[in-house]
């Protein structure tokens, strides 16, 4: 069987249009970096100011419950003849009453939404251990055990300590997602420019 080898001119254009495409995508590495360093900078202040952090995540959380609200009540009502139509417009209307009710005592909300947090780190540590003795002949099930301990801990303690653990939850969770967040950012952007310099690629040393 001959193998058909693709003409130069070919390869060159190939290479050539490959080489086009990645130069904006380095041109918006800088950007890509900027924002990273922004993120991660801004998680930073979220560590100290967990109050603030854990408000805002309540009024974010409230926001996107009246945003889904409303595009779910304007796609029920642009549909008449829909069978689910009083389904659709009765989720919509409890999406848009929790986020009232969330903008009207959003303390109240940090709350609550932290023993969210708490039940759900209580049910997946709970969960991640019986998946570790389902898998137990495999040799990664103690890493799977150990951070189903570490979930189940951390739940109960959140949960032991509310109301007082709400201050301080919800911003710190918010904080270490902006960071690790940023972190990828900055690792993207930094392969993006040691990958290639922006028409071909660096030759692997």
């Amino acid at each position: 069987m001959t193998n058909v080898q693709p003409a130069p001119t070919a390869i060159a254009r190939t290479g050539a249009s490959i080489g086009s495409q990645l130069v904006p995508l380095r041109r918006n590495s800088g950007w890509l970096m900027a924002a990273g360093i922004a993120l991660i900078l801004l998680g930073l202040f979220g560590l100290v100011a967990v109050h603030l952090f854990s408000l805002v995540s309540a009024l974010t959380f409230g926001a996107m419950m009246l945003a889904g609200g409303a595009v779910l009540l304007v796609d029920a009502f642009r549909h008449p003849g829909w069978q689910s139509r009083l389904t659709m417009i009765s989720i919509g209307v409890v999406y848009v009453i929790t986020g009232i009710l969330v903008f009207i005592n959003p303390l109240q909300a940090v709350i609550a939404l932290t023993m969210v947090c708490a039940a759900m780190l209580i049910a997946t540590g709970l969960l991640r251990i019986i998946a570790a003795f389902q898998v137990r002949p495999m040799v990664a099930w103690g890493w799977i055990l150990a951070s189903g301990l570490l979930s189940l801990l951390l739940g109960i303690v959140i949960a032991v300590q509310l109301p007082q653990a709400a201050a301080w939850v919800l911003g710190t969770f918010l904080a270490v997602e902006l960071i690790f967040q940023g972190w990828s950012y900055v690792f993207l952007a930094r392969a993006i420019r040691s990958t290639f310099d922006g028409v071909h690629p660096k030759p692997v040393a």
